[in-house]
């Protein structure tokens, strides 16, 4: 007990004593409020702190060169425990460094520190941390050290620790944001100054009470980081979201680390419950989730009766961005309003869906009634006509022929409406034939001639491909053909000119009817091929039809994997397209 004799007399190691009381409490504090990387080592420098300082208060209070000396060894256990702890936690605390905790890191550790007191320990054996000139003065209380080569080895394997801290920070000085660089300053500033102080005293002889001063001013470097760390909560979760949440936000916004533990909810948050600890509902939503941020995908959450879409955002490591999350922000969204007028919406396409069927339906029974008295009326006017019951006036036939005419053309329109509604609801089956388009062309201007002749038209064929063979419905595409004969015929002035023609262009043919009439403005596409569209003549207020013609032909030639274009010129005239893939026995034909 002869070293313990003077320890509660000793100023110094009073003083030493607070320090230690301040240093456990500020330690405990910390790691119990708080949650950052490194606290394993943070709490080792506390410990080797804590422990450097006990032996340097009792070596005070020793009178003994033994004493001083036994007191002055251990104290080696603190001062290599600290350096090597500082430099693990600044490396997993700035640089997000995960090596620092493995097992060859720890061993590296605990062998640094543990070697450094062997080699202390046995200097009586070999003199090479004190040589034999170090003494007790007369008169004096603390021993006058001379330090040997193993002294200094042992400062430079110390220093190379407290080097790789320094290239550290000088890295996260450049990676962090600027926000952090206050606390990098901090931890600078706790690194260097016991390394100048340290050097002060092996190079100047420079003490305090005649001790060692590094393990003070290291306390206090330690002691400033800690009160800095709990203020400024750099590192803690809650404190970063801060940034993140807004907490005036009238959207909930909640706060998830990366343990998956709700650790902070904004104002809006609390006040729909979400702050009492009803928050199993988040917890069910990220369950199986890696990545939070992935199961919020489709995802909405039913709190009371709003409904609401998680946005959740990453929450970076402020020190280093690129490093491991510190958690996420789930902001939710209220779309309650939003997915009652999408369910308005789609309530609103069914009712319109339905009515629109209901119309097909009206139309299609409507047509088929129509068509049976119809053709009663159209036989009737026939048989009138053809004077086998009897002679009449030239008034009477004038009548009658009128009248046949337009129950020809209300035949043709009821056709039409019956042709288009088989296509909406693709009940319409077309042959797969092989069908010769020269020839359905040759057919359709000798029918058509009388009709042009009529209104002082010319029709000219000029096909430069005879057997044109394509793949179709032959009913279909003499259908189309007639259409774009009819139209070219009503759209061209007296004494103008249609021409058909049938050609072979890139591997397809192409049938053309081209006319001499005004022309189609651009961009009418979707009104010439519209249902029920018309485009204005010139020479008429709007085409005489149903306009149905070229909404069929063009559906038609898609449904046999055909295509019907148009180019053309105002003032010159029209030229309407059918192409159709030509078939292989049109080249079996060219080779013979």
């Amino acid at each position: 007990m002869t070293c313990f004799e003077r320890a509660f007399s000793s100023p110094v190691f009073l003083v030493a004593v607070a320090v230690i009381a301040l240093a456990a409490f500020t330690m405990i504090w910390t790691l119990k409020s708080q949650d950052f990387n490194g606290k394993r080592f943070y709490a080792l420098t506390f410990i080797g702190v804590m422990w450097a300082l006990l032996c340097v208060g009792l070596e005070a209070a020793s009178a003994t060169y033994a004493c001083n000396m036994q007191w002055a060894t251990l104290a080696w256990l603190g001062h290599g425990l600290v350096t090597t702890s500082w430099c693990y936690f600044v490396f997993n605390y700035v640089g997000g460094a995960d090596w620092v905790r493995t097992r060859r890191a720890t061993a590296l550790l605990l062998g640094v520190t543990l070697g450094i007191f062997a080699v202390v320990a046995t200097n009586p054996w070999h003199q090479l941390v004190y040589t034999g000139d170090t003494m007790l003065p007369v008169g004096s209380e603390q021993i006058e050290y001379v330090h040997g080569p193993g002294f200094f080895t042992i400062i430079a394997l110390l220093y190379t620790f407290v080097m790789a801290t320094f290239v550290c920070l000088i890295r996260g000085f450049v990676r962090a944001k600027r926000s952090a660089w206050p606390l990098l300053s901090m931890l600078t500033a706790i690194t260097l100054s016991p390394l100048v102080v340290n050097a002060a005293y092996i190079g100047l002889d420079f003490t305090f009470f005649g001790l060692d001063p590094t393990a003070f001013m290291f306390t206090l470097g330690v002691l400033a980081f800690s009160w800095m760390l709990v203020v400024s909560k750099t590192m803690d979760m809650a404190a970063v979201g801060k940034s993140v949440l807004f907490d005036t936000s009238s959207e909930p916004v909640v706060l998830i680390d990366r343990k998956r533990n709700i650790v902070l909810t904004n104002a809006a948050a609390r006040k729909r419950g979400l702050g009492n600890g009803n928050t199993q509902m988040l917890r069910d939503l990220f369950a199986g989730h890696d990545d939070l941020a992935t199961a919020a995908d489709g995802s909405h959450l039913q709190i009371g009766r709003r409904a609401y879409e998680p946005r959740i955002q990453k929450v970076r490591n402020p020190l280093n961005p690129s490093a491991e999350i510190l958690g996420w922000s789930v902001t939710l969204v209220d779309v309650t309003d939003r997915m009652a007028i999408n369910t308005s919406l789609q309530e609103a396409l069914r009712a319109a869906d339905a009515a629109n069927r209901a119309k097909d339906e009206f139309v299609s029974v409507v047509s088929h009634e129509m068509r049976t008295p119809l053709t009663s009326l159209k036989g009737g006017l026939a048989l009138a006509l053809s004077g086998h019951i009897g002679e009449m006036s030239d008034q009477m036939r004038a009548l009658l022929e009128i009248s046949h005419r337009n129950g020809i053309r209300l035949s043709r329109l009821i056709d039409q409406i019956l042709l288009a509604q088989k296509m909406d609801i693709g009940a319409l089956q077309l042959d797969e034939d092989a069908v010769d388009l020269d020839r359905l062309l040759a057919d359709s201007i000798e029918e058509n001639r009388i009709f042009a002749t009529e209104r002082k038209i010319t029709l000219v064929k000029k096909s430069t491909v005879s057997h044109a063979l394509v793949q179709g419905d032959a009913f279909a595409i003499r259908q189309i053909i007639d259409n774009l004969l009819s139209n070219a015929i009503k759209f061209s002035p007296e004494n103008g000119t249609v021409e058909g023609a049938v050609h072979m262009t890139n591997g397809k043919l192409r049938l053309s009817i081209k006319d001499t009439g005004h022309g189609i403005p651009e961009g009418m596409e979707d009104r010439v091929f519209g249902r029920f569209g018309q485009v204005a003549n010139q020479s008429q207020h709007s085409t005489q039809g149903s306009g149905l013609g070229l909404h069929i032909s063009k559906r038609l030639a898609c449904q046999m994997h055909g295509d019907l274009t148009y180019d053309s010129t105002l003032g010159v005239g029209t030229n309407f397209h059918l192409e159709f893939a030509a078939m292989a026995q049109n080249e079996d034909r060219l080779a013979g």
